[in-house]
């Protein structure tokens, strides 16, 4: 009989703890843009800031599954990529439909609690609005119906700009009231970067989601043409870099984003092994996508901490 994972380590899964770490990092990188420019960090607003990103995507994942209902999801695992093992997957019929639906409320009410108080605190301006209204209108195309959005092909596009521009957005204008110029040189190509790791990510699952008309973008694309997005966003995401110093980009901030990038030539190098027909090593593919990310997102963050 196959042993069922405990409705505790299903809800850790659901909650997708690997997307949660990127959305500190990337948060923490609006911040280090803040200090890089000068700007004295108000640490009160910066950690209520982090509580209410992490409370965003809870509630998108929790819904997200919550209106998947009964299906399984894929669920990528750091622990069994570093053991070999294959990932597999979230079986929601061995959690209550009702308790995903009552944890992404109470995670939506903890948001705007969080919100409430950073308003208290006058740390809330007009961009900040207009930054948190993006990420909250993201989330709900994404998941709510009827556009469901996560369901038509764009769920990675949504996540990949979730995560690496409206997060690193908000962490900024928490500490300064107007955008500069350097946040996207920053997040942009970071965003490539991301989608070329979610694509990665869902190669595994591809006939899983052929099967259920899951809408990943990789069974709306083909998964040839999602293949030729992967390499061609991992190399448009460090030449983005490289245009962004001809345009002024400080050198001492950029050298090392580009210490990332034999990871970002062997990610390409494995799948395109894969389109070439030999036999894919997942968990390998898995680790160096998220490696490679990980990498240029903390490589990015410290060194605007350090400058």
């Amino acid at each position: 009989m196959e042993k069922r994972d405990s409705l505790l380590v299903n809800l850790i899964s659901v909650s997708q703890p690997i997307l949660l770490l990127a959305g500190l990092l990337t948060y923490s990188l609006g911040l280090g843009i803040a200090h890089y420019l000068g700007i004295s960090i108000n640490w009160s607003t910066a950690i209520l800031g982090s509580t209410l990103v992490l409370f965003i995507l809870l509630s998108k994942n929790f819904l997200s599954a919550f209106f998947a209902y009964p299906e399984d999801i894929p669920s990528p695992s750091l622990s069994k990529m570093i053991k070999g093992g294959e990932s597999g997957f979230v079986v929601l019929k061995d959690i209550q439909q009702n308790l995903l639906l009552e944890i992404g409320l109470v995670a939506l009410g903890v948001g705007a609690g969080v919100t409430f108080v950073l308003v208290i605190q006058k740390a809330v301006n007009l961009a900040e609005v207009l930054a948190l209204g993006a990420g909250l209108l993201l989330v709900y195309v994404a998941v709510l119906p009827p556009l469901r959005l996560e369901r038509h092909g764009y769920g990675e596009l949504i996540e990949a700009i979730l995560v690496c521009n409206i997060f690193p957005a908000i962490g900024f204008l928490f500490q300064n009231p107007s955008i500069h110029a350097m946040l996207g040189m920053m997040t942009f190509p970071l965003t490539f970067v991301y989608l070329s790791m979610k694509v990665a990510l869902s190669l595994e699952y591809y006939s899983f989601d052929l099967k259920h008309s899951t809408g990943a973008m990789i069974v709306l694309m083909g998964w040839q043409r999602a293949m030729t997005l992967h390499n061609l966003s991992i190399l448009l995401g460090f030449l983005l870099i490289g245009g962004f110093v001809l345009l002024r980009l400080p050198w001492v901030v950029a050298w090392s984003i580009f210490l990332a990038l034999p990871l970002g030539l062997l990610q390409i190098y494995q799948v395109q092994k894969i389109a070439d027909g030999v036999k894919p090593n997942w968990w390998m593919l898995h680790l160096n996508a998220i490696s490679t990310f990980a990498l240029m997102a903390y490589l990015t963050t410290v060194t605007l901490w350090l400058h």
